[in-house]
C-alpha cells in the first residue's frame, strides 16, 4: 500500500483497485456534526486514524512511504494534543463538542 492509498483510505475514498473499487460499500457524505455509523465522534475516528498510521508504519516496506505516514501521525498526535489542552483549559473547543454530543468531552486523549 502506497501513501497515496493511505491518505484515500484515510478520506474515506473507494479503493484504489477497480475489482475493490466495485465490492465496496459508497460512501456517505460526511456532515459536520453528524457522525456516520463508523465513528461516533470526530475524536475517535483521529484515534482510529492513529492507529491506523501506526500499523501502516511499523509494516510497509517502503521508507519513503514511511516518512510521509510519519508526517501524517504528527498532524494527527497535534490535533490531539490540541484536543488535550482544549479539554483542559475549557475553552471554545471544548464546549462546541460538548455541545455537539462528543462523548470526549472533559476526558484528555478522547477518553479511549
Amino acid at each position: 500500500m502506497s501513501a497515496m492509498d493511505l491518505a484515500a483510505a484515510l478520506h474515506g475514498a473507494p479503493p484504489v483497485h477497480p475489482a475493490l473499487a466495485a465490492a465496496a460499500p459508497p460512501d456517505l457524505p460526511d456532515v459536520p456534526g453528524k457522525p456516520d455509523d463508523t465513528y461516533e465522534n470526530s475524536m475517535q475516528a483521529l484515534d482510529v486514524a492513529v492507529h491506523a498510521l501506526h500499523a501502516f508504519i511499523r509494516m510497509d516496506p517502503d521508507s519513503a512511504d514511511k516518512a510521509t505516514a510519519s508526517k501524517a501521525l504528527t498532524l494527527c498526535l497535534g490535533l490531539q494534543g490540541s484536543h488535550d489542552k482544549s479539554v483542559q483549559a475549557g475553552d471554545a473547543k471544548s464546549l462546541s463538542r460538548a455541545l455537539a454530543g462528543s462523548s470526549s468531552i472533559g476526558v484528555p486523549g478522547g477518553g479511549y
